[in-house]
């Protein structure tokens, strides 16, 4: 019987506990919002200056180059070249075994 009523009390105890500290929390927001604020400066709305519609245009597609590819021929042969060297670093090498004789 003495276990259920300290569980009880405990229980109660702790409850209060709870309210009061949210009580105590409660109100110290309330005290910050009651407190006058420095007010935030607000910022002038300014006109955005008028667009040119050729530069906004040209902006949103420009002019592809067709010459672009006439020496894309060279790159594409120095990569196979360059492949071809590094091919021989990429063959792992035979296991090595030291201390044993080949």
């Amino acid at each position: 019987m003495s276990l259920v009523l300290k569980a009880l009390v405990a229980f109660c105890v702790g409850g209060a506990a709870m309210f009061g500290l949210q009580k105590l929390w409660l109100s110290s927001i309330k005290q910050q919002l009651a407190l006058p604020r420095v007010t935030i400066p607000q910022m002038q709305m300014k006109p955005i200056p008028a667009v040119d519609p050729t530069q906004f245009r040209a902006a949103l597609y420009p002019k592809i180059d067709p010459k672009i590819g006439q020496d894309a021929w060279r790159g594409t042969l120095n990569r196979q070249i360059n492949q071809s060297i590094n091919a021989g670093r990429m063959v792992p090498l035979p296991p090595r075994h030291y201390g044993i004789p080949r």
